[in-house]
């Protein structure tokens, strides 16, 4: 199943481009299907009794087939001498004999040279094996037999299949330099593992991303296909060794043809006496469907597995009709930034459909100097970022550059090379060459006071990037460098440099002292260290006097004194007393008189209401009448808190005791505590009662 994914991809690629160029070294050692010894003794099984890199290949070669795809076969002679033997289609495949030994050597020439002299478009050079190679003395032997370089112009994917860690040690030290990215070389631990590592890898290398999964029998997986899809690649094969099984894929025109299908066994007659049932049933079969779909609208495909069979694994590949593609200057300096300009093409023409863009993880990314650098989308399907070259191309071959663009289903990758060569001329001249920001007083906030340094008559400071940083201790305030916006150089070809002007600022705290400081600056100079000898300061000086306590304070103090008086004001309002709502006297000018009195409320009296610092009271003159003033009365009574009363002025005050009959003088003592309901009181002529 993986093997069909990492094929389809790769197919898909070269159908919408002119097709792949496809070259497969299979490991056929004695060791994949025999048991073997070492110089101990010690017996090793069979690293793939199932025969699945036989599948894998198989699978491969199905996706291939009837397409623009050319794909070659190429498996160990008997002896590191001897030619690597050719498979062209699926039984010669079945048919390759076992060989003595692991000769990667012959194998890697033959490949190298076949995919160097393709005319294809795409090329991939795939390679499985089990073993460490018994003619390769160096690692580096490798790459040389195979031509493999930064520059190459083709894709690699290694699948290694090891029986101990021992082993893979050794034979890793083989196949790393083999491939072009670290992700190129894949292990795996199981036989079962080897179709699944050769489906992800190829499709990864053909520029999509496959779906894996299982169904067993009686079950079916519906996908759902966007739009810019030009083909539907499904490859399945049984989970183990088994009888033939029938899948089916469904999509909007019925069902799609299969490709391809068969088995893992050996042609009949053909049996290996080191191994008695290795090319006797049950083997692992495959089926292989590869169907057009129309890239103009979404669609539905369903993959059905009938009851009856055994379980199976499955790969789908979905092949878009986009094409990633790459802009960049043939040739760049270190540490000039280069503006990488990508895109993705669509049946020819820039492809741009934000909704694609935003869906499925879509990610765009550039790839250089072994790091990954983001691209970011400046619309109409453009997606750029700009690359600083640290360092000379190594060895005089240019510096390779890739963009990558992936989602869930696909990664579309453009390549291409800049030759970057020495440092540029480089000087700066800083105008002004010194800064005096002037003098101000401090205030109650932050103040600011900015200058502008311009680099114009420098010397390539438009194509060199340059850093500004301030320098010098300040405990109140902070200087700062930045570069003005729409300063940029304009190098032609709508191209922008590098900032021309930068803003040197100094900011003074608020309610600052006192400040002149000594040593400020600001210190211009080049990202690369190359340039650290160019590097400039622009001295800086700002004087700073104290803000003073009351121009930082008064705010404060201000308010301090409005809350008081708002509080005083408040307080006038709200802290004097009322008397008791239902509170009432009588008055008369005999005590017989108080019983045909009407009683009137004390809060009806004048100043019977509270006022601003004023309780109510009660004012009463000699002749009986109620006043305002107190000063005009002779009895004066106030209302205290929760309904209290009290006497203020009471000369004379005389109460009856209801017991004896007779009058007696208030006691002074009793006047704070005001009057007593329903007593009769006396001053001078006048007989009161309060309820």
């Amino acid at each position: 199943m993986m093997l069909a994914q990492l094929v389809l991809p790769l197919l898909l690629t070269g159908a919408a481009g002119g097709g792949n160029e496809i070259v497969l070294i299979l490991d056929n050692s004695c060791s994949m299907g025999m048991e073997s010894r070492d110089d101990q003794g010690r017996r090793y099984p069979p690293n793939d009794p199932e025969r699945a890199a036989v599948l894998g290949t198989l699978i491969v070669e199905g996706l291939a087939r009837g397409s623009a795809d050319h794909m070659e076969v190429l498996a160990f002679g008997d002896s590191e001498r001897d030619p690597p033997r050719p498979a062209q289609d699926a039984d010669a495949i079945r048919a390759l004999p076992y060989s003595q030994g692991t000769f990667y050597k012959r194998p890697l020439e033959e490949a190298g040279n076949r995919l160097r002299s393709s005319t294809l478009p795409h090329r991939l050079f795939l390679f499985f094996t089990d073993g460490a190679p018994q003619d390769l003395r160096d690692p580096s032997e490798g790459p040389r037999a195979l031509g493999v370089s930064e520059g190459a112009d083709f894709e690699t994917l290694v699948i290694g299949l090891f029986g101990s860690e021992e082993i893979r040690q050794t034979g890793e030290q083989f196949l790393r330099p083999l491939v072009r990215d670290p992700r190129d070389l894949v292990f795996v631990q199981k036989p079962r593992e080897v179709i699944d590592a050769f489906t992800r890898g190829y499709a990864r290398v053909l520029g999509s991303r496959p779906e894996t999964g299982s169904l067993s029998p009686g079950e079916s997986k519906t996908f759902a296909v966007g739009k810019y899809v030009v083909e539907v690649l499904v490859a399945t094969a049984s989970a183990s060794p088994g009888p033939a099984y029938t899948a089916k894929l469904e999509g909007p025109q019925g069902n799609a043809p299969v490709q391809a299908s068969g088995d893992n066994g050996c042609p009949p007659g053909i049996r290996y006496g080191g191994a008695p049932k290795l090319c006797q049933p049950p083997h692992r079969h495959y089926q292989v469907f590869r169907a057009p779909n129309s890239p103009d609208q979404p669609s539905r495909w369903t993959l059905s597995l009938p009851k009856g069979s055994g379980d199976i694994d499955y790969g789908l590949i979905l092949r878009y009709d986009l094409e990633a593609s790459l802009a960049v200057p043939a040739t760049a300096r270190v540490g000039e930034p280069v503006r990488l300009d990508a895109r993705m093409l669509f049946r020819g023409k820039t492809f741009d459909d934000e909704s694609f863009f935003q869906a499925d993880g879509f990610a765009a990314v550039a790839t250089v100097e072994g790091q990954e650098v983001p691209l970011r989308h400046e619309g109409g399907g453009r997606f750029v970022a700009d690359w600083t070259p640290s360092q000379l191309s190594r060895d005089g071959a240019p510096t390779p550059v890739q963009v990558t663009f992936r989602n869930a289903w696909m990664e579309q990758r453009a390549r291409r090379t800049v030759q970057v060569e020495g440092f540029l001329d480089f000087a700066l001249v800083p105008d002004p060459a010194s800064i005096d920001l002037g003098q101000w007083r401090g205030e109650r906030g932050e103040t600011r006071r900015c200058a502008i340094v311009d680099l114009s008559r420098s010397t390539n400071a438009d194509r060199v990037p340059i850093t500004c940083t301030a320098q010098g201790t300040i405990t109140e305030g902070v200087l700062s460098c930045g570069p003005v916006a729409g300063s940029e150089a304009d190098l032609g070809n709508g191209r922008k440099g590098q900032p021309l002007q930068y803003e040197v600022c100094f900011v003074a705290e608020g309610c600052c002292g006192q400040m002149a400081p000594e040593g400020l600056g600001v210190h211009f100079s080049a990202t690369h260290p190359h340039y650290a000898a160019s590097a400039v300061t622009v001295p800086t000086v700002v004087k700073v006097d104290e803000t003073g306590f009351l121009r930082c304070w008064w705010p404060w103090l201000a308010f301090a004194a409005g809350m008081l008086g708002l509080g005083w004001l408040i307080a006038g309002f709200v802290r004097p007393h009322d008397f008791d709502p239902a509170a009432s006297v009588y008055v008369a000018g005999s005590e017989m008189g108080l019983k045909r009195a009407s009683a009137l409320t004390l809060r009806e009296t004048p100043g019977g209401t509270r006022g601003f610092y004023r309780n109510a009271r009660m004012c009463l003159n000699a002749g009986g009448d109620f006043v305002r003033s107190p000063r005009a009365a002779v009895l004066v009574l106030e209302a205290g808190p929760g309904g209290s009363t009290r006497f203020v002025t009471a000369g004379g005050l005389e109460r009856k005791v209801q017991r004896t009959g007779k009058w007696e003088p208030v006691p002074a003592e009793e006047l704070a505590i005001g009057y007593m309901p329903n007593t009769v009181y006396r001053v001078g002529s006048l007989y009161l009662k309060w309820s």
